[in-house]
Order: structure tokens, then sequence, then C-alpha cells
């Protein structure tokens, strides 16, 4: 007998009608390689390899991964006991990452693969609604984050469809949403590589530190720098000193970080 593990963020897809949106959102060809995260009994699963891809599914859960063992046999499915958090793309030479994400690590892995330097082509992934919010979050959304702009620096982010609690099992106490990222084919927003992302996350952090401070506040407090210095740093980079970090566009943010006060990375 299995039981659903809330320690894993063990929620399931039970509802076939939402296969056909991750597969064409994801647009998987014959062929194509596929990476899967938390594959669970495999539903999602069966829908990829369906399609004609090499499918690699990292799953954490042992019990899981020799049900899928028992339950599907396809020699395009290579089933990897690991947990993904410390799962190394680097051998995969082209893939797409198609996943119903565990959701107590969702948020972590779409950075995981989005910084690695062997990111996905496409990223097409099941998250809880409000992550998915946070990840498209406009400038003065007060959802808007450090995660916003992970995925606004390495690439372009759509919601394609939410899906209601009712289509898993155990079922979540909110709905979830499956999110499109498209990375950047240069790795870096716009192209834009005199910006180091060490630097710029750093500052992204600084700004976030404290949310309903004035970003002047935010970063002179945490990276120990006077208010005139910060506020000198502001007008130079075009912004406003009044605003909060949420209101800030990742142009504001790229700004602060090309002209930055020769802060360390």
């Amino acid at each position: 007998m299995f039981y659903p593990k809330k320690s894993l963020g063990q929620n399931f897809l039970i509802d076939l009608a939402v296969l056909p949106k991750i597969i064409q959102a994801a647009g998987i060809k014959k062929g194509e390689t596929v990476l899967e995260i938390g594959p669970g009994f495999g539903i999602l699963t069966q829908a990829i390899l369906a399609s004609g891809a090499q499918v690699f599914a990292v799953e954490k859960d042992f019990q899981l991964v020799e049900k899928l063992r028992e339950s599907i046999k396809n020699k395009n499915l290579t089933i990897i006991h690991q947990d993904a958090l410390f799962f190394d793309p680097s051998n995969l030479k082209s893939y797409k990452l198609v996943a119903n994400l565990p959701f107590s690590i969702a948020s972590p892995i779409v950075r995981k693969f989005l910084e690695n330097p062997n990111q996905p082509e496409i990223m097409v992934v099941m998250v809880q609604k409000e992550v998915a919010k946070k990840i498209i979050a406009k400038p003065g959304d007060s959802q808007r984050g450090v995660l916003t702009l992970a995925v606004e620096f390495y690439g372009q982010a759509e919601i394609i469809a939410e899906v209601n609690k009712n289509s898993f099992h155990p079922q979540p106490k909110i709905d979830a949403a499956i999110i499109k990222i498209k990375p950047y084919k240069d790795h870096r927003v716009g192209g834009l590589k005199q910006v180091e992302p060490k630097l710029f996350f750093r500052l992204v952090r600084a700004g976030f530190s404290s949310k309903r401070r004035q970003i002047h506040n935010s970063l002179a407090a945490t990276l120990r720098l006077s208010k005139p210095e910060v506020k000198a740093w502001l007008e130079k980079s075009n912004i406003n000193p009044q605003l909060r970090a949420e209101d800030l566009t990742l142009t504001d943010w790229l700004n602060l970080s090309q002209h930055n006060q020769n802060l360390s990375t």
C-alpha cells in the first residue's frame, strides 16, 4: 500500500484532460529528450512517451521508482532515483523540462534549471497557482519578488492554464497552474552579458530583504552603505529612491547592477 508523503509535496495528477495542455505547450516531438521531475505514478510520463520522446524521469521516492519500473516498460524511459535538487543535467545535450513539480520544491527547481549552464530549451511545469502568479508578477504587484526576477533575467514566462485542485490526489488546499518558461538562447537577458548574475541577484535579494521599506532604505541597510551613497547610486540608475523593490522593473535592476557601488560579487 502506498501513502502519499506530505514531506515530499506529493500531489499526484489524476485528471487526464490536463495532459494534452502540457504536451501541446511543450511542443514535444518524436526523438526529443524530455526531463521529467517527480513522475509519481507516471500519468504524465506515459503521455510524454506517447509523443515519441526519450524521457529521463527523476524520482526521489524509491517506492515510486519501483512502481514505475513495474508499470511502464518502455525502452525510451530512463528512471533515475535521485533528489532532483541535486540532479546534474550537464550530460543532456538538448532537452525540455516537463513536469508536475512537487509543490514543496517548485520554486528552487525553476531557479536551479534556469541558472544552470545547460538550461532546458523550454520548461513547462505545473506549480501552485500562487507560485505561478509570483513568476509572472509585473512591477507594482505585491507578489513580485526574487523568483520573479530570476525568471525575467533568464527567460520569458506565461501561464498556459489554471488547474483545479480537484485534479490531484491527495487534493491540495489551492489550485495549480501550468506555466511555460522559454529561456533566452544566450543564457542572459537580451544579450546583456556585461551584467554579472551573482551581483545582480545579490542586489535583488538586498532590495527585497524588507519589502515594505523604500528601496533606498533596503539597499542601505542590507549592503551597509550610507543613505547618501545609495540615493546617488539610484539617481545615477534613473530610479526613484522612494519606490519599493516590487515597483522596480527588470531594466531598473539591470541599471543598478551596471552602476554598482563597486560591490564585491
